[in-house]
Parts: C-alpha cells; sequence; structure tokens
C-alpha cells in the first residue's frame, strides 16, 4: 500500500477526499494536517509518494518552505474551489489539479494516471 499525505484540508473537502480514498481502496496509510514542522518532515520523507495539498483561496500563503518542498515533490494533486490559473504565481506545476466540488470519475482519472505514471 502507498502512503500519502493531505495538507491544509477543511473538514468538508477532507470527508469528500477521504470517502473517495476509501472507494479506490488501494492507498492505506495516510497522514493529515496543515504547515506544520511535522507535516513539512513527512514531505520531505521518502516515505510519502503522493500529496494531496488544498489550496483554499489565492490569498492563502503557502511557507516558503512548504512551497520549496512541494515543488520538488513528485506526485502533488492540487485541490482547490478556484481554477488553477489563480494559483499560477506559486509555481507549482502539480500532477493534477482539481477543481472543487470535483466528481469520483474525475478523480478516478487522476488516481489511474498515478498509477500509469508510477508502473
Amino acid at each position: 500500500m502507498q502512503a500519502y499525505l493531505t495538507l491544509n484540508y477543511s473538514r468538508a473537502s477532507r470527508s469528500q477526499l477521504a470517502h473517495y480514498l476509501q472507494r479506490i481502496g488501494w492507498l492505506g496509510v495516510g497522514q493529515a494536517g496543515a504547515f506544520t514542522d511535522d507535516m513539512l518532515a513527512c514531505l520531505q520523507s521518502a516515505d510519502c509518494e503522493l500529496v494531496f495539498l488544498r489550496l483554499p483561496d489565492p490569498d492563502t500563503s503557502v511557507p516558503d518552505d512548504f512551497l520549496d518542498a512541494l515543488r520538488r515533490h513528485p506526485v502533488v494533486i492540487a485541490t482547490s474551489p478556484y481554477p488553477q490559473h489563480l494559483f499560477d504565481y506559486l509555481d507549482l506545476n502539480p500532477f493534477d489539479f482539481l477543481t472543487e466540488p470535483y466528481s469520483f470519475d474525475r478523480f478516478a482519472q487522476t488516481m489511474e494516471r498515478y498509477i500509469a505514471k508510477k508502473g
């Protein structure tokens, strides 16, 4: 089973993501949190293969150390109720961007792309 990290999720969006993750069934070990030192250490470790990052609005700041780690991470899936182009200034280049609310089918497409990439 692959490890994942969820960063900066609200209760409602975390609930939707948790439901979708249960439906796909193959991501078993997850850790959720905010921009803390523990989450940064997890993000920088080799154990964290997949990161779900919620960007609540374009004015929300992401700490510089997290931005650096997220830019280097191979698989960051960003979600937000706002369109992706409003976050271009972060220079993240995520593996995928899901505009909330997103359907299970859209989520499943992202996971299928991830599986294809990981082999």
